[in-house]
């Protein structure tokens, strides 16, 4: 069964450009941060899985057609050997964070600030304000704390959209562990990759299938040529 690397490019701008692409990881570092690198999908199968998300493709086996991808960007499954010969810099393996939507990002993209442990000033308050000046899981309004939902010590960023407010008590409970129910209590979204279902069709196989994909999607950048 003949096999592709898969990348959604999104963006092409001063020489670099800016993509997605299907993985296989490694075991975290110390850090919690994993190591992912581009993985060979079947051409037929990820295919229907793209057809199902609403999702359109271009087939790469040139250069001729990979300059004309570079124009219209979206999805492409690009033939293994051409992309071995003429963009290996894409195939390279990224560490990365793990995003609120289970996807990664390679940290060489991510803002500093997202690595750092915790929110203080301005940035904590919006947050607290956000959740109402309360726990989301007891509706305490004393002793509050932020939370990260994908953990830090996980690879979890430290931004508005995976930080929740928590009261001591309920912090402590929880702990490291994973709670994917509280981006819904915080209002947030958190759990599917959302760009995967940008080809419009939200019924029951687009969302499991986003689901599935969500995992093994990174999120990257590298030199055009």
């Amino acid at each position: 069964m003949e096999s592709s690397y898969a990348f959604d490019l999104k963006l092409v701008c001063g020489g670099y450009c800016y993509f997605s692409t299907y993985t296989l990881g490694s075991e975290p570092d110390k850090e919690g941060l994993e190591f992912r690198t581009p993985s060979l999908v079947y051409n037929i199968r990820f295919a229907k899985a793209l057809q199902e998300m609403g999702q359109n493709y271009k087939m790469i086996k040139n250069e001729k057609s990979f300059y004309e991808w570079t124009c219209v960007q979206g999805w492409a499954l690009v033939d293994a050997d051409f992309a071995r010969n003429f963009v290996p810099h894409w195939l390279r393996k990224r560490k990365c964070m793990t995003s609120p939507f289970s996807s990664f990002t390679d940290v060489k993209i991510a803002s500093p600030s997202v690595r750092k442990r915790t929110f203080r000033g301005k940035f904590k308050t919006r947050i607290l304000e956000r959740d109402n000046n309360q726990c989301v899981l007891c509706s305490k309004a004393s002793n509050l704390t932020l939370q990260h939902v994908v953990p830090y010590s996980k690879g979890g960023e430290t931004s508005y959209r995976n930080l929740v407010t928590l009261c001591e008590v309920c912090n402590q409970e929880l702990g490291a562990d994973y709670c994917r129910e509280l981006y819904q209590l915080a209002g947030l979204f958190g759990g599917i990759e959302l760009s995967l279902l940008r080809g419009g069709k939200l019924g029951k196989d687009a969302i499991s299938r986003a689901s599935q994909f969500s995992s093994n999607i990174m999120h990257t950048r590298s030199e055009l040529y």
